[in-house]
């Protein structure tokens, strides 16, 4: 094991695959009657079961698929979310946060919430998962007690003055009517155990397990260290000017619902989705849930390897179809007579989630009007909207648009801290990977 001293950080150089042995045969941790070290950080120890739980659980809320590749793959970058999080309550012992019981119930509710349990399931969870439940009330407690430090630390410091703020009110609205972007984004750093390679190698991925159909925010929110990982991702509504160059370069091109490839920095890989685009509207407030809609669909299907006088003849069946239809029950009907085995209701999908070809095609159609037959592998759709779930939006006055500009800036601040200060604790450390 070789050991390097940088800056009082003494870290030793991790053996993949040793790791990955370990991590796929706990049993063998059993076996012995021990648990084996897998880090210690400031002389406080991570074991292998450690791993292993945080792993299971990720793996389970990110709807990943549970096997052997999927865990070779993420094992390390869970072995850098456990260091950070042994970091962060470390700091949050040091300072004496004090961390009420009522806090951390109402911060495992939400933890529930968003993992898509009932109220006190995550004890049944944990028993369903062969974890221990300590593994989920160790990231619960250290998230309430981070971000109580973070604003100890730092709320204090923000300040703008009257100025400041007048300027940034005036400038957003010589803005109104220009674009902005609802943006996620997951992070990945750069350590001196990982070549920028191999962090770049994870960040893809994980692109392939969103593609996939594992949901962003439930990747964000287990594997990301930006503190948006706390909301799935989500940075809210940005002005791409505001974004760092590379970044906004690439979110320029995305189309709502597209996820990037990665994207380097100095500090890492950003991972980035646009969520939704609208026109800018200072004194008007809308909600960050995106709009959802409930689709039923017609599936004309061509046959295989079809002449284009074939494919053009199904068209027209589909163009007759469309001028039939007139509400979602006749959709019903008519997809019974002439569709195939996949036409019917899609049920209720926010709009980001669909394909953009999708999106396009019901993108102006009124309830219960049906679209122009839609070209895709296989065949034609006709689709129709049966209903709209728009987020709500309402009216706000300049006092209320300075009270958010202010509860926004303070909020970048402290997540810049926050994360400037993480990388300290990082580099003052002294962690020795044992595995």
């Amino acid at each position: 094991m070789l050991e390097v001293d940088i800056k009082h950080i003494r870290l030793v150089a991790v053996t993949i695959i040793a790791l990955i042995l370990t991590l796929v045969s706990i049993t063998d941790v059993h076996s012995q009657g021990k648990l084996r070290i897998a880090a210690i950080v400031n002389d406080e120890m991570i074991s292998v079961l450690d791993i292993e739980n945080r792993l299971t659980l990720s793996i389970y809320l990110s709807k990943l698929d549970n096997n052997l590749e999927t865990r070779r793959r993420l094992a390390p970058q869970i072995l850098r979310n456990i260091i950070d999080d042994r970091l962060k309550l470390q700091e949050i012992r040091k300072n004496k946060i004090e961390i009420s019981q009522a806090e951390v119930i109402n911060e495992l509710r939400q933890w529930e919430k968003r993992a898509g349990l009932s109220i006190g399931q995550s004890t049944e969870l944990a028993q369903r998962l062969g974890i221990d439940k300590a593994a989920i009330a160790e990231r619960v407690e250290m998230g309430v007690g981070w971000r109580k430090l973070m604003r100890q630390l730092f709320l204090p410091t923000v300040s703008f003055s009257e100025q400041e703020i007048d300027d940034i009110i005036a400038e957003e609205i010589s803005r109104r009517g220009q674009p902005e972007l609802l943006v996620s984004e997951i992070f990945l750093p750069l350590n001196r155990t990982e070549s920028a390679a191999e962090v770049k190698a994870l960040a893809r991925r994980l692109i392939e397990q969103i593609e996939g159909g594992a949901q962003f925010s439930d990747i964000a929110h287990n594997f990301s260290q930006s503190a948006s990982a706390a909301v799935g991702g989500n940075l809210g509504w940005v002005r791409p000017e505001n974004l760092a160059a590379n970044l906004t370069q690439v979110i320029e091109r995305l189309r709502p619902g597209e996820v990037s490839k990665p994207i380097p920095t100095l500090d890492g890989f950003y991972i980035m989705k646009v969520e939704n685009k609208r026109a800018i509207e200072p004194f008007i407030e809308r909600s960050n849930r995106p709009a959802a809609v409930t689709i039923h669909q017609i599936h004309i299907e061509l046959p295989p390897s079809p002449t284009s006088d074939v494919k053009a003849s199904v068209r027209e069946k589909a163009r007759a179809i469309k001028t039939q239809a007139r509400s979602c029950a006749e959709m019903e009907d008519l997809g019974k007579k002439h569709g195939s085995s996949l036409s019917g209701s899609l049920g209720k999908i926010e709009v980001n989630k669909l394909s953009p070809l999708i999106q396009d095609a019901i993108s102006g159609l009124r309830i219960y009007q049906a679209s122009t037959p839609v070209e895709i592998t296989g065949g034609f759709l006709v689709l129709m909207v049966c209903e709209r779930d728009e987020p709500p939006v309402k009216k706000i006055t300049k006092a209320q648009l300075r009270e958010k500009t202010l509860n926004q800036l303070g909020t970048e601040r402290i997540n810049l801290a926050a994360r400037q200060y993480l990388r300290s604790l990082r580099r003052a450390a002294t962690i020795d990977i044992r595995l």
